[in-house]
């Protein structure tokens, strides 16, 4: 560029010598010429002609001067136009990135040497992605490829494979140019991002396995605040994760150290040092528990802190461990207490129900009685079993309380029919205390009949707790329980007694696992200390609260809520009477029940009775089998797997080696976890859990023989 404006310029130098020379030369000659003549218009003449004459001579030499100046200018435009390409190819090929140009047909026509060095030219140029990749990836390309060539702007990530094979990915951005034709191209450009997902993916594992570690992983600066904490330290500690970021760690802090042992630890650590030890540490709610620490610190390239890392375990256990094995003679004290309460509670729990069982049982047989109120007895009986079965199933998943694993299970609930049914059962229970204790069902509830979406099975359970711990201190006076429905949308639950009432100091424990009113054991009422703890967690779990109004001599007030979720009522909701139990016409078909036990026979034919089928009984499993083979027409075999001379499972084994068409219902009480896979992988039919309920029997028996037809 410099030298075409020199030469330009010398150019105009020499065409303005040329009219000087030509001027000079052209004046002499009329000086010359006009010697011998003086007329003016001769001389006059003779200068215009000369003038003009130096004009066409300077014009005609200016037009050869520019025309080759022109040339020359082009020259140097073409040699700069050559030379900018030679620039921009060498650019492009210097990038550490992926450039490509194709054709309108998605041919490539370039490739800058990163291309080429990863797909190699002689496999890519002039040639389609149907040519370089896969049919899938090649479809993928080319429908983008359409869509750059219609104007639009690409970018994306992409998955291909190089010239060795190897599978990379990118980052591609495509965008649709002109060549100098103004033909439509693809550009693109392509950032290799392999090692980048590999460190996302190596991220992703680590910063989960971090989320998911058991024990608390916290970051923080130099200066200690919180800058990150998993869920484990959350789940530990009861803070969230936003109620301690930016917190300094002193947020956990017990103050139960000395001063200089935090002192000690973080002069070690800011040197660089690991420290490792045990801190004794505060809850959000103010509970104190011991962790075993491991502090490190993480450096930058230049070698300053940036941040410590704290990986921490709760060692509270192991800790409560130690002290009680400093205090073996008090522990043991302690844990007798809790078997001799626990076993209190045992027998509250199950004496409740048992006392309508067997109440009732003995008044069955009584004349006095009419039918229909025998029929009641009957219901309410059965009812109180299930009751009874529920809370052998809650004495076995007591910890799951605590452990947040009760299962709830909501279902339509007849909140009257339910109350009646409580207060039936009760009333024929203090009939001995009638003349004491006015047992008293209040009715304030505001619809004709309330029905709402609850677990009617856990409801019953809290309610009865009540009742039964009002009754057991309460020897004269009343006891009264109902419900009403308020304003804010809850069903208010009520019992009230005129018992001896509770202490200012134990209204705040009362609801704690074993807690009595009177915990020296010498008191007359023993009470179980688990009733009313386990009635707060079910409230709790059913969406309520509860809580309780006493004063000393004057009786007490247990209050509970649950939500009102109003639902359709239904005839088959709790507290109904249940249908009539349907009985399968069994007249000529032989049942052989195994079982060792006579009393448990006599109930099962008892409960076969109606049937009208042919009842045969073994005591053991070699009887069994021997009956099995002597009567080829046996219909069905209800097996217990408690036999005295063999184990119920090699007998069912061996009853389906003999008779693989004959059906086998186990009945058993070795509710035992994966017996029932067990057998029904032997063969079984069904399976019943003892103690037997009737409905179940018969509908067991009614699909194991008629399910063919």
């Amino acid at each position: 560029m410099h030298k075409g404006k020199n030469r330009r310029l010398r150019l105009v130098l020499s065409l303005t010598v040329l009219i000087v020379v030509s001027s000079a030369l052209l004046s002499s000659l009329f000086i010359y010429a006009s010697q011998g003549n003086n007329s003016i218009m001769v001389k006059a003449s003779i200068a215009a002609m000369l003038g003009l004459l130096a004009f066409f001579i300077s014009l005609f030499s200016w037009r050869l001067l520019t025309g080759h100046l022109t040339r020359l200018g082009r020259i140097d435009q073409e040699l700069n136009i050559v030379k900018t390409r030679n620039q921009f190819a060498d650019f492009m090929d210097d990038l550490p990135l992926g450039v490509f140009i194709k054709n309108k047909d998605s041919r490539a026509v370039y490739l800058n040497k990163y291309m080429d060095k990863i797909f190699g030219r002689s496999n890519c140029l002039g040639k389609t992605p149907y040519n370089i990749f896969d049919a899938e990836t090649a479809d993928k390309i080319m429908r983008e490829d359409s869509r750059v060539l219609s104007g639009e702007n690409l970018a994306g990530e992409e998955l291909l494979t190089d010239k060795n094979g190897k599978e990379r990915v990118y980052m591609t951005h495509k965008f649709c140019m002109r060549d100098e034709n103004n033909n439509p191209m693809i550009g693109g450009i392509s950032i290799e991002i392999t090692r980048r997902r590999e460190a996302e993916y190596k991220l992703r594992i680590l910063s989960k396995a971090i989320r998911n570690s058991p024990v608390c992983v916290i970051i923080t600066d130099p200066e200690g605040c919180i800058e990150y904490v998993n869920p484990a330290f959350a789940k530990s500690t009861g803070y969230s994760f936003a109620e301690v970021m930016g917190e300094n760690m002193k947020i956990i802090n017990s103050g139960k150290h000395r001063e200089n042992f935090f002192r000690e630890m973080w002069t070690r650590i800011k040197t660089g040092a690991d420290w490792q030890g045990e801190i004794l540490n505060r809850k959000k709610d103010g509970t104190l528990f011991w962790e075993l620490a491991t502090i490190s610190s993480v450096r930058n390239n230049e070698g300053q802190i940036t941040h410590f890392v704290a990986i921490k375990d709760d060692i509270s256990n192991r800790k409560q461990v130690e002290e009680a094995l400093l205090k073996a003679k008090k522990k043991a004290e302690d844990s007798d207490n809790l078997k001799s309460t626990f076993l209190a509670n045992m027998s509250h729990e199950i004496r409740t129900p048992m006392n309508a069982i067997v109440g009732l049982s003995s008044l069955m047989g009584d004349s006095v009685f009419t039918p229909d109120e025998r029929q009641n007895f009957s219901e309410i009986i059965k009812e109180n079993s299930d009751v009874l079965l529920q809370l052998i199933d809650d004495i076995v998943d007591v910890s799951k309380i605590e452990a947040g694993q009760i299962i709830i299970r909501p279902d339509k609930c007849n909140i009257r029919s339910l109350l009646e049914d409580i207060y039936e059962s009760f009333r024929l229970q203090i009939r001995e205390k009638e003349e004491k204790v006015n047992f008293l069902l209040k009715k304030e509830i505001n619809e004709g009949s309330l029905c709402t979406m609850t677990d009617p099975q856990r409801l019953r359970q809290i309610i009865t707790n009540l009742i039964g711990n009002a009754l057991k201190f309460t020897t004269q006076g009343s006891v009264e329980f109902g419900c009403s429905l308020q304003s804010d949308g809850n069903i208010l639950f009520f019992v009230y007694d005129t018992g001896i009432g509770i202490p200012p100091d134990k209204l705040e424990i009362i609801f704690n696992r074993f807690r009595q009113l009177d915990d020296s054991g010498t008191s007359q009422h023993r009470g179980a200390g688990l009733g009313l703890s386990i009635s707060k967690s079910l409230t709790e779990l059913l969406g309520g609260s509860i809580w309780v109004e006493s004063e000393i001599g004057k009786g007490s007030k247990f209050y509970f809520t649950i939500p009102y979720k109003k639902v359709q009522l239904s005839d088959t909701m709790p507290g109904h009477k249940p249908e009539l139990i349907s009985y399968p016409q069994l007249a000529g078909k032989s049942i052989i029940i195994i079982e060792d036990l006579e009393v448990n026979y006599n109930l099962i034919e008892a409960m076969l009775k109606k049937t009208g089928a042919r009842i045969m009984w073994a005591k053991t499993g070699s009887e069994a089998l021997e009956i099995v083979d002597k009567n080829p027409d046996l219909s069905l075999a209800l097996l217990d797997l408690n036999l005295p001379d063999a184990e119920g499972y090699d007998i069912l084994v061996e009853i389906k080696k003999r008779r693989s068409d004959l059906p086998v219902i186990i009945q058993t009480a070795l509710a035992m976890n994966g017996e029932k896979e067990r057998c029904v992988r032997a063969g079984c039919e069904n399976y019943l859990i003892k103690p037997l309920q009737m409905e179940k029997l018969l509908a067991a028996i009614q699909n194991c023989m008629f399910q063919e037809n």
